[in-house]
Protein backbone atom coordinates (compact mmCIF):
# COMPACT_ATOMS: atom_id res chain seq x y z
CA UNK A 1 0.00 0.00 0.00
CA UNK A 2 1.35 3.48 -0.85
CA UNK A 3 1.91 6.31 1.58
CA UNK A 4 -1.09 8.12 0.16
CA UNK A 5 -3.38 5.24 1.13
CA UNK A 6 -1.78 4.99 4.60
CA UNK A 7 -2.79 8.55 5.47
CA UNK A 8 -6.25 9.02 6.97
CA UNK A 9 -8.39 11.45 5.08
CA UNK A 10 -10.84 13.76 6.91
CA UNK A 11 -13.71 12.24 4.92
CA UNK A 12 -12.93 8.74 6.21
CA UNK A 13 -13.74 9.77 9.87
CA UNK A 14 -17.40 9.37 10.80
CA UNK A 15 -19.40 10.83 13.66
CA UNK A 16 -19.64 7.39 15.30
CA UNK A 17 -15.87 7.09 15.35
CA UNK A 18 -15.53 10.47 17.10
CA UNK A 19 -18.20 9.67 19.74
CA UNK A 20 -16.77 6.25 20.50
CA UNK A 21 -13.24 7.67 20.77
CA UNK A 22 -14.30 10.45 23.17
CA UNK A 23 -16.22 7.98 25.35
CA UNK A 24 -13.27 5.70 25.70
CA UNK A 25 -10.87 8.53 26.62
CA UNK A 26 -13.14 10.07 29.24
CA UNK A 27 -14.20 6.88 30.99
CA UNK A 28 -11.26 4.47 30.97
CA UNK A 29 -8.36 5.88 28.95
CA UNK A 30 -8.10 2.47 27.21
CA UNK A 31 -8.15 0.43 30.48
CA UNK A 32 -10.74 -2.21 31.42
CA UNK A 33 -12.95 -1.28 34.39
CA UNK A 34 -13.31 -3.89 37.21
CA UNK A 35 -16.59 -5.61 37.90
CA UNK A 36 -19.06 -4.05 40.32
CA UNK A 37 -19.26 -7.02 42.68
CA UNK A 38 -16.01 -6.46 44.59
CA UNK A 39 -17.10 -2.91 45.24
CA UNK A 40 -20.24 -4.12 46.98
CA UNK A 41 -18.20 -6.44 49.20
CA UNK A 42 -15.99 -3.56 50.29
CA UNK A 43 -19.01 -1.50 51.14
CA UNK A 44 -20.40 -4.32 53.24
CA UNK A 45 -17.11 -4.69 55.10
CA UNK A 46 -16.98 -0.99 55.81
CA UNK A 47 -20.46 -1.08 57.22
CA UNK A 48 -19.65 -4.01 59.48
CA UNK A 49 -16.53 -2.50 61.04
CA UNK A 50 -18.25 0.06 63.33
CA UNK A 51 -20.57 -2.71 64.68
CA UNK A 52 -17.73 -4.51 66.48
CA UNK A 53 -17.91 -4.36 70.30
CA UNK A 54 -21.08 -2.24 70.52
CA UNK A 55 -21.13 -2.39 74.32
CA UNK A 56 -17.72 -0.71 74.66
CA UNK A 57 -18.77 2.06 72.32
CA UNK A 58 -21.88 2.73 74.34
CA UNK A 59 -19.93 2.88 77.57
CA UNK A 60 -17.40 5.28 76.08
CA UNK A 61 -20.16 7.56 74.86
CA UNK A 62 -22.11 7.52 78.12
CA UNK A 63 -19.18 8.80 80.23
CA UNK A 64 -18.60 12.05 78.24
CA UNK A 65 -22.33 12.81 78.43
CA UNK A 66 -22.22 12.73 82.24
CA UNK A 67 -19.15 15.00 82.30
CA UNK A 68 -20.80 17.34 79.88
CA UNK A 69 -23.90 17.56 82.06
CA UNK A 70 -21.75 18.38 85.10
CA UNK A 71 -19.88 21.09 83.15
CA UNK A 72 -23.16 22.58 81.98
CA UNK A 73 -24.43 22.67 85.57
CA UNK A 74 -21.23 24.41 86.73
CA UNK A 75 -21.46 26.96 83.90
CA UNK A 76 -25.11 27.64 84.70
CA UNK A 77 -24.23 28.15 88.37
CA UNK A 78 -21.40 30.56 87.46
CA UNK A 79 -23.68 32.45 85.09
CA UNK A 80 -26.31 32.77 87.80
CA UNK A 81 -23.74 34.04 90.28
CA UNK A 82 -22.28 36.55 87.84
CA UNK A 83 -25.74 37.67 86.80
CA UNK A 84 -26.67 38.68 90.34
CA UNK A 85 -26.46 42.50 90.63
CA UNK A 86 -24.25 44.03 93.32
CA UNK A 87 -24.59 47.32 95.13
CA UNK A 88 -21.52 48.69 93.33
CA UNK A 89 -22.80 47.65 89.90
CA UNK A 90 -26.24 49.16 90.55
CA UNK A 91 -24.70 52.49 91.63
CA UNK A 92 -22.46 52.58 88.57
CA UNK A 93 -25.44 51.81 86.35
CA UNK A 94 -27.46 54.62 87.91
CA UNK A 95 -24.61 57.09 87.54
CA UNK A 96 -23.88 55.98 84.00
CA UNK A 97 -20.14 55.39 84.54
CA UNK A 98 -18.06 52.45 83.41
CA UNK A 99 -14.72 52.63 85.23
CA UNK A 100 -11.73 50.59 84.14
CA UNK A 101 -11.09 48.93 87.50
CA UNK A 102 -13.25 46.46 89.39
CA UNK A 103 -14.56 47.05 92.90
CA UNK A 104 -15.51 44.52 95.55
CA UNK A 105 -19.04 44.59 96.90
CA UNK A 106 -17.74 45.63 100.32
CA UNK A 107 -17.57 48.91 102.26
CA UNK A 108 -13.94 49.31 101.18
CA UNK A 109 -14.79 48.65 97.52
CA UNK A 110 -17.72 51.07 97.68
CA UNK A 111 -15.48 53.75 99.20
CA UNK A 112 -12.82 53.27 96.52
CA UNK A 113 -15.45 53.41 93.76
CA UNK A 114 -16.97 56.59 95.23
CA UNK A 115 -13.58 58.27 95.36
CA UNK A 116 -12.73 57.39 91.75
CA UNK A 117 -16.13 58.41 90.41
CA UNK A 118 -16.04 61.70 92.33
CA UNK A 119 -12.62 62.48 90.86
CA UNK A 120 -13.87 61.65 87.37
CA UNK A 121 -16.95 63.85 87.79
CA UNK A 122 -14.80 66.73 89.03
CA UNK A 123 -12.46 66.40 86.06
CA UNK A 124 -15.38 66.40 83.63
CA UNK A 125 -16.87 69.53 85.18
CA UNK A 126 -13.53 71.31 85.11
CA UNK A 127 -13.14 70.39 81.45
CA UNK A 128 -16.62 71.74 80.70
CA UNK A 129 -15.85 75.00 82.48
CA UNK A 130 -12.56 75.41 80.62
CA UNK A 131 -14.22 74.71 77.28
CA UNK A 132 -16.97 77.24 77.94
CA UNK A 133 -14.55 79.89 79.22
CA UNK A 134 -11.42 79.96 77.03
CA UNK A 135 -9.92 82.89 78.93
CA UNK A 136 -10.08 80.92 82.20
CA UNK A 137 -8.40 78.00 80.46
CA UNK A 138 -5.65 80.22 79.12
CA UNK A 139 -5.17 81.79 82.55
CA UNK A 140 -4.82 78.34 84.15
CA UNK A 141 -2.33 77.20 81.52
CA UNK A 142 -0.30 80.38 81.99
CA UNK A 143 -0.10 79.89 85.76
CA UNK A 144 0.72 76.17 85.45
CA UNK A 145 3.62 77.12 83.20
CA UNK A 146 5.05 79.25 86.00
CA UNK A 147 3.58 82.63 85.06
CA UNK A 148 2.30 85.18 87.55
CA UNK A 149 -1.47 85.39 87.79
CA UNK A 150 -1.32 89.15 88.36
CA UNK A 151 0.54 89.73 85.11
CA UNK A 152 -2.06 87.77 83.19
CA UNK A 153 -4.93 89.65 84.83
CA UNK A 154 -3.36 93.02 84.06
CA UNK A 155 -2.81 92.06 80.42
CA UNK A 156 -6.47 90.98 80.11
CA UNK A 157 -8.02 93.77 82.15
CA UNK A 158 -11.32 94.58 80.41
CA UNK A 159 -10.99 98.23 81.46
CA UNK A 160 -7.78 98.44 79.44
CA UNK A 161 -8.98 96.41 76.46
CA UNK A 162 -9.01 98.67 73.40
CA UNK A 163 -11.02 96.20 71.33
CA UNK A 164 -13.87 96.22 73.85
CA UNK A 165 -13.83 99.96 74.40
CA UNK A 166 -16.80 101.73 72.88
CA UNK A 167 -15.48 104.97 71.39
CA UNK A 168 -18.17 107.58 70.88
CA UNK A 169 -17.95 110.31 68.30
CA UNK A 170 -18.72 113.09 70.78
CA UNK A 171 -16.19 111.86 73.38
CA UNK A 172 -13.25 114.09 72.46
CA UNK A 173 -11.41 113.42 75.73
CA UNK A 174 -11.24 109.64 75.13
CA UNK A 175 -10.24 110.25 71.54
CA UNK A 176 -7.31 112.40 72.62
CA UNK A 177 -6.19 109.82 75.24
CA UNK A 178 -6.22 107.02 72.67
CA UNK A 179 -4.28 109.10 70.15
CA UNK A 180 -1.79 110.13 72.86
CA UNK A 181 -1.19 106.48 73.83
CA UNK A 182 -0.76 105.55 70.21
CA UNK A 183 1.82 108.26 69.44
CA UNK A 184 3.67 107.64 72.72
CA UNK A 185 3.99 104.01 71.68
CA UNK A 186 5.43 105.26 68.42
CA UNK A 187 8.07 107.22 70.35
CA UNK A 188 6.91 110.81 69.89
CA UNK A 189 7.26 113.42 72.62
CA UNK A 190 4.34 115.12 74.33
CA UNK A 191 4.81 118.50 72.67
CA UNK A 192 4.59 117.01 69.20
CA UNK A 193 1.56 114.91 70.23
CA UNK A 194 -0.33 117.92 71.62
CA UNK A 195 0.24 119.94 68.43
CA UNK A 196 -0.92 117.01 66.32
CA UNK A 197 -4.07 116.56 68.39
CA UNK A 198 -4.92 120.25 67.97
CA UNK A 199 -4.55 119.95 64.22
CA UNK A 200 -6.82 116.86 64.14
CA UNK A 201 -9.42 118.64 66.24
CA UNK A 202 -9.35 121.79 64.13
CA UNK A 203 -9.66 119.80 60.90
CA UNK A 204 -12.46 117.56 62.23
CA UNK A 205 -10.33 114.44 61.97
CA UNK A 206 -10.01 113.70 65.67
CA UNK A 207 -12.65 110.92 65.85
CA UNK A 208 -11.55 109.27 62.62
CA UNK A 209 -7.88 109.23 63.64
CA UNK A 210 -8.74 108.07 67.16
CA UNK A 211 -10.85 105.20 65.86
CA UNK A 212 -7.97 104.06 63.62
CA UNK A 213 -5.55 104.37 66.54
CA UNK A 214 -7.90 102.31 68.74
CA UNK A 215 -7.95 99.49 66.20
CA UNK A 216 -4.16 99.58 65.91
CA UNK A 217 -3.75 99.56 69.70
CA UNK A 218 -6.18 96.62 69.98
CA UNK A 219 -4.12 94.53 67.56
CA UNK A 220 -0.92 95.49 69.35
CA UNK A 221 -2.45 94.58 72.70
CA UNK A 222 -3.54 91.15 71.46
CA UNK A 223 -0.09 90.58 70.00
CA UNK A 224 1.49 91.45 73.34
CA UNK A 225 -0.74 88.95 75.11
CA UNK A 226 0.17 86.16 72.70
CA UNK A 227 3.87 86.99 73.02
CA UNK A 228 3.61 86.99 76.81
CA UNK A 229 1.94 83.59 76.80
CA UNK A 230 4.44 82.16 74.32
CA UNK A 231 7.38 83.58 76.23
CA UNK A 232 6.15 81.96 79.44
CA UNK A 233 5.67 78.67 77.61
CA UNK A 234 9.22 78.78 76.28
CA UNK A 235 10.57 79.66 79.73
CA UNK A 236 8.71 76.69 81.17
CA UNK A 237 10.16 74.38 78.52
CA UNK A 238 13.64 75.68 79.21
CA UNK A 239 13.14 75.32 82.96
CA UNK A 240 11.98 71.73 82.55
CA UNK A 241 15.01 71.04 80.36
CA UNK A 242 17.37 72.45 82.99
CA UNK A 243 15.59 70.54 85.73
CA UNK A 244 15.83 67.29 83.75
CA UNK A 245 19.55 67.82 83.18
CA UNK A 246 20.01 68.48 86.90
CA UNK A 247 18.21 65.31 88.00
CA UNK A 248 19.97 63.26 85.32
CA UNK A 249 23.24 64.47 86.80
CA UNK A 250 22.09 63.58 90.30
CA UNK A 251 21.07 60.10 89.19
CA UNK A 252 24.41 59.62 87.45
CA UNK A 253 26.30 60.77 90.54
CA UNK A 254 24.35 58.40 92.79
CA UNK A 255 24.93 55.49 90.43
CA UNK A 256 28.67 56.04 90.11
CA UNK A 257 29.45 57.00 93.71
CA UNK A 258 30.15 54.65 96.59
CA UNK A 259 29.89 57.26 99.33
CA UNK A 260 28.70 60.84 99.88
CA UNK A 261 30.93 63.01 102.07
CA UNK A 262 32.13 59.97 103.99
CA UNK A 263 28.71 58.26 104.20
CA UNK A 264 28.57 54.91 102.42
CA UNK A 265 25.45 54.07 100.40
CA UNK A 266 24.62 50.47 99.44
CA UNK A 267 23.95 49.67 95.81
CA UNK A 268 20.49 48.30 96.62
CA UNK A 269 19.42 51.64 98.17
CA UNK A 270 20.45 53.90 95.28
CA UNK A 271 17.24 53.76 93.25
CA UNK A 272 15.03 54.15 96.31
CA UNK A 273 17.15 57.04 97.54
CA UNK A 274 16.92 58.81 94.17
CA UNK A 275 13.12 58.45 94.16
CA UNK A 276 13.06 59.69 97.76
CA UNK A 277 14.69 62.99 96.83
CA UNK A 278 13.28 63.50 93.31
CA UNK A 279 9.84 61.91 92.87
CA UNK A 280 6.82 64.11 93.74
CA UNK A 281 4.37 62.43 96.09
CA UNK A 282 1.63 65.08 96.40
CA UNK A 283 -0.27 67.51 94.21
CA UNK A 284 2.04 70.37 95.17
CA UNK A 285 5.02 68.55 93.66
CA UNK A 286 6.78 67.92 96.98
CA UNK A 287 8.99 64.87 97.38
CA UNK A 288 9.09 62.55 100.36
CA UNK A 289 12.37 64.21 101.32
CA UNK A 290 10.61 67.60 101.39
CA UNK A 291 7.82 66.24 103.57
CA UNK A 292 10.21 64.53 105.97
CA UNK A 293 12.38 67.63 106.27
CA UNK A 294 9.44 69.94 106.91
CA UNK A 295 8.01 67.55 109.51
CA UNK A 296 11.32 66.81 111.26
CA UNK A 297 12.02 67.87 114.82
CA UNK A 298 13.96 71.04 115.45
CA UNK A 299 17.00 69.15 116.75
CA UNK A 300 17.19 67.14 113.50
CA UNK A 301 17.01 70.31 111.42
CA UNK A 302 19.65 71.98 113.58
CA UNK A 303 21.90 68.93 113.25
CA UNK A 304 21.64 69.08 109.46
CA UNK A 305 22.28 72.83 109.46
CA UNK A 306 25.26 72.42 111.77
CA UNK A 307 26.73 69.80 109.45
CA UNK A 308 26.37 72.28 106.61
CA UNK A 309 27.91 75.01 108.78
CA UNK A 310 30.93 72.81 109.50
CA UNK A 311 31.37 71.98 105.83
CA UNK A 312 29.81 68.55 106.30
CA UNK A 313 33.14 67.26 107.65
CA UNK A 314 31.67 64.22 109.35
CA UNK A 315 35.04 62.56 109.96
CA UNK A 316 36.31 65.42 112.13
CA UNK A 317 33.03 65.55 114.04
CA UNK A 318 33.06 61.81 114.62
CA UNK A 319 36.71 61.78 115.70
CA UNK A 320 36.04 64.73 118.01
CA UNK A 321 33.13 62.90 119.54
CA UNK A 322 35.28 59.76 119.92
CA UNK A 323 37.99 61.76 121.74
CA UNK A 324 35.38 63.35 123.98
CA UNK A 325 33.91 59.97 124.73
CA UNK A 326 37.36 58.53 125.41
CA UNK A 327 38.23 61.44 127.72
CA UNK A 328 34.95 61.06 129.52
CA UNK A 329 35.56 57.35 129.96
CA UNK A 330 39.06 57.99 131.34
CA UNK A 331 37.70 60.64 133.71
CA UNK A 332 35.05 58.20 134.92
CA UNK A 333 37.70 55.54 135.50
CA UNK A 334 39.89 57.95 137.47
CA UNK A 335 36.93 59.11 139.50
CA UNK A 336 36.02 55.51 140.25
CA UNK A 337 39.55 54.73 141.32
CA UNK A 338 39.62 57.72 143.62
CA UNK A 339 36.40 56.54 145.21
CA UNK A 340 37.96 53.11 145.73
CA UNK A 341 41.01 54.67 147.40
CA UNK A 342 38.84 56.77 149.66
CA UNK A 343 36.79 53.76 150.62
CA UNK A 344 39.95 51.79 151.44
CA UNK A 345 41.28 54.60 153.64
CA UNK A 346 38.02 54.79 155.54
CA UNK A 347 38.12 51.06 156.12
CA UNK A 348 41.69 51.33 157.46
CA UNK A 349 40.69 54.08 159.82
CA UNK A 350 37.83 52.00 161.12
CA UNK A 351 40.22 49.10 161.70
CA UNK A 352 42.71 51.23 163.66
CA UNK A 353 40.08 52.82 165.90
CA UNK A 354 40.00 51.69 169.64
CA UNK A 355 37.12 49.60 170.86
CA UNK A 356 36.36 50.33 174.59
CA UNK A 357 34.98 46.87 175.18
CA UNK A 358 38.29 45.29 174.14
CA UNK A 359 40.35 47.18 176.76
CA UNK A 360 41.83 45.09 179.57
CA UNK A 361 40.89 46.88 182.80
CA UNK A 362 42.32 44.27 185.22
CA UNK A 363 45.18 45.27 187.64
Amino acid sequence: MSEEHDEIALDDITIDDVVSAEGSDDLSDGLDLPDAEPTEEKVEKVEEEPQEDPEEGVEEEEQPEEDQEEEEEVEETEDEESAEPTVVSEILEKLGYDPEGEYDDTPEGLAAMTKDIASQIADERIDNVLENFPLVKQHLEYVLQGGESQNFMEAHDPNMDYEKFNLKEDDAASQKVILSNYFELKGHDKEFINELLEDYEDNGKLYKKADAAKAALGKYQQQQREEMFEQQRQENIEQQKVQKEFWDGVADTIEKSQEFAGINIPQKDKNKFFNYISKPVDQEGRTQRDLDHSGANIDVKLAIDYLMYKGFDINSLVSKKAKTQSTKTLRDKLAGRQESIKSAKKATRRTKSVNVDDLDLTI
